[in-house]
């Protein structure tokens, strides 16, 4: 029990070294192909085909050799260079879990929502930037309109009946007595 009956906090989580890299990169194609071959390590651990990735392959360079933090990212989950570099191949005695791979998903997910925020942003920008005129316009003599409000003060007086000359203009005029709407409404 926390204090006064409060359930305790929350603790800050410290990223892992695996974490802090796969946060590098930027790339949703980057983190797919991480993910599907840790995926098919994790599944099938005896298979050798899916424990050695040549990474002067066109594919594999462009989404994992040439990306920044993908390479560290799959040295750190015990992938090992080999062959001056042109391989990175899953020891035998190491193995993956899908422990990775859901730290693969938990970044790209991330990466998504940051796309999402980052194009919000963008956007809003935009929009600003293009800001209607008129509306500009319209939101000034509105602004302008409120200081001038606000400098007369509040209103302290009541309206005051103002005399008209003119006879057609008064006999057209109807008063809220002529029209019945002032008085008792009982018999009296």
């Amino acid at each position: 029990m926390g204090y006064a009956g409060y359930a305790p906090g929350h603790q800050v989580q410290i990223a892992t070294p695996l974490q802090q890299l796969l946060k590098l990169i930027k790339n949703d194609a980057t983190l797919a192909t991480i993910e599907k071959l840790t995926r098919n390590t994790a599944q099938a651990p005896a298979e050798e085909k899916f424990r050695k990735i040549r990474l002067t392959n066109a594919k594999i360079a462009e989404v994992i050799t040439n990306v920044t933090g993908a390479v560290e990212a799959m040295v750190e989950m015990g992938w090992v260079k080999e062959d001056d570099g042109e391989f990175l191949v899953l020891p035998a005695g190491t193995s993956v879990s899908m422990r990775e791979v859901r730290e693969i998903d938990d970044a790209r997910r991330a990466l998504k929502k940051w796309e999402e925020e980052e194009l919000k942003r963008r956007i809003a920008a935009r929009n600003k930037a293009n800001a209607c005129p008129e509306k500009a316009r319209l939101l000034a003599e509105m602004a302008a309109d409120r200081a001038e409000q606000k400098a007369r003060g509040p209103v302290t007086q009541g309206s005051v009946a103002v005399e008209r000359s003119d006879k057609a203009l008064a006999e057209r005029m109807q008063t809220a007595a002529g029209a019945g709407c002032c008085g008792s409404s009982g018999g009296g």
